[in-house]
């Protein structure tokens, strides 16, 4: 560091690690750490990690000294003031304790995937320090990250330690890499890496396609694609011909992890709802400690919706999934407990969908089809707030009721959030001329609220729904 730079870090602390990636044949990464101003001589990282981190060590004027662990941590007095750690980590040995859970470690032929947290020790607790990250490579063409670029080089990453919650995927070893371009007023870029050698139904041409149109079906919601830059790494399903699997990871940069069925060909793509519910999440804030239930709900709500806005799925199939998925989401009998009390992934997921959509309707139907949900996302995005910044629901609350000129947002979560009252799904659907039987269901269009229904799955244009509420 340079001098400004040391005296900086001297009074507020930071983090500095240099990676070393694997050889070839090896899924062992080198690192070492020096943190200055720790304010703790703890250094620690998961329980499960903790196995697999060896030869931990403290450089000293006599060279580099054994640390011995305890539990999860290491305990060095020198590092509340500035220590050098040097460690190895196995990610093979990870992967095979976590079952090759990408939230973990996961191997996939020769190559490694894994969220950046689950090798990079810290102090503990945290404070709130700037980190930064160079990595060395044999092989440029075997190592990318979805961690905040600093610089053109790919190889230097920076971002802030409590972002550290959601260290991104990086993977190490073989890897097809491209790049999707998303262009506009804002153009934006997805790096992709297929990850290992495995082959696909679907060449990488056609993988590339299918991301850029996915991204093409959210922009429009946005007015832009979410962030600048994100990277998506592709994860083989073996004997699979769906999408099976999808997570984001985003306050450390922008990164998604998609597990594709490797018999997955071109024709399925428009059926597939897991990229757009991924891509999706890349434009709104995250949440930490609370709120899963609304980024989650938003996303679930927003999939079909803006699908059948770009003509993927038909206006009957959305309310058919509404229909027959959202009553997972109310409260068990007899339950007073609110969405924000609830942590079931029934809950979390489709309780969520069910409060975005009573409030999309509520907020139609009370502005008179001047606004909607989609101006609340629209709005948390213009005022900074994508996946890589963490907000409060409190806050997507207050500016929901802001820009809509409302106090629907305020009012559900006071009554269905907070106190655990229960959203009436069938009268919401009667209202909107959504009659289910059979399975299947009967839209409308002599109900009070048919108009809405159609400003939902139509354009999203606020003037388009007036033009209909005012018939």
């Amino acid at each position: 560091m340079r001098p400004a730079a040391d005296a900086h870090a001297a009074a507020n602390g930071s983090w500095v690690y240099e990676v070393l990636a694997p050889e070839s044949g090896s899924r062992t990464v080198t690192v070492e750490a020096t943190f200055v101003n720790a304010r703790t001589d703890r250094i620690g990282i998961g329980k499960d990690e903790a196995k697999t981190i060896h030869d931990m060590r403290v450089r000293s004027h006599d060279g580099y000294q054994a640390i011995a662990r305890s539990g999860s941590a290491w305990v060095e007095p020198s590092c509340s003031r500035r220590c050098t750690v040097r460690y190895r980590v196995d990610l093979g040995e990870l992967a095979s304790a976590c079952n090759d859970d990408v939230d973990c470690a996961r191997r996939v032929g020769e190559a490694t995937l894994s969220p950046s947290l689950a090798w990079l020790v810290h102090p503990v607790p945290r404070t709130d320090v700037p980190v930064e990250i160079h990595v060395k490579t044999p092989n440029a063409e075997q190592f990318l990250s979805g961690m905040a670029q600093k610089g053109d080089s790919g190889k230097t990453f920076a971002f802030r330690s409590y972002d550290l919650d959601e260290g991104s995927f990086t993977a190490f070893g073989p890897l097809r890499r491209f790049r999707v371009d998303v262009p506009g007023v804002h153009p934006a870029r997805i790096d992709v890496a297929v990850v290992g050698n495995h082959a696909f139904a679907m060449s990488d041409e056609t993988m590339g396609s299918w991301i850029r149109q996915s991204a093409d079906v959210i922009t429009p919601l946005f007015g832009r694609f979410p962030v600048e830059r994100s990277t998506l790494f592709i994860v083989p399903a073996q004997g699979e011909s769906e999408v099976t699997f999808g997570k984001v990871l985003s306050l450390a940069g922008a990164s998604i992890v998609l597990v594709v069925g490797d018999k997955m060909t071109a024709s399925a793509t428009p059926q597939d709802w897991v990229l757009v519910h991924e891509l999706f999440h890349l434009g709104f804030p995250t949440f930490r400690g609370e709120g899963r239930w609304l980024g989650e709900g938003l996303a679930t709500y927003y999939e079909p919706v803006l699908r059948a806005r770009a003509g993927w799925t038909t206006d009957a199939e959305v309310f058919r999934q509404f229909a027959r998925n959202m009553p997972r989401g109310l409260a068990p009998r007899g339950s007073a407990a609110g969405l924000a009390q609830r942590s079931d992934l029934d809950s979390i997921y489709w309780g969520g969908a069910l409060f975005c959509f009573a409030a999309d309707v509520r907020i139609r139907e009370q502005s008179h089809g001047k606004h909607s949900l989609d101006d609340v996302v629209r709005a948390a995005l213009a005022h900074g707030g994508d996946a890589t910044k963490v907000w409060t629901v409190a806050e997507v609350v207050r500016l929901g009721d802001e820009v809509t000129r409302t106090r629907v947002l305020s009012s559900m979560y006071d009554r269905y959030a907070a106190r655990g009252e229960q959203i009436d799904l069938e009268s919401l659907l009667l209202s909107l001329g959504v009659e289910r039987g059979d399975g299947a269901v009967d839209l409308g269009d002599d109900k009070p609220l048919a108009w809405v229904r159609k400003g939902i799955v139509g354009s999203g244009s606020s003037a388009l729904a007036t033009k209909t509420a005012e018939k």
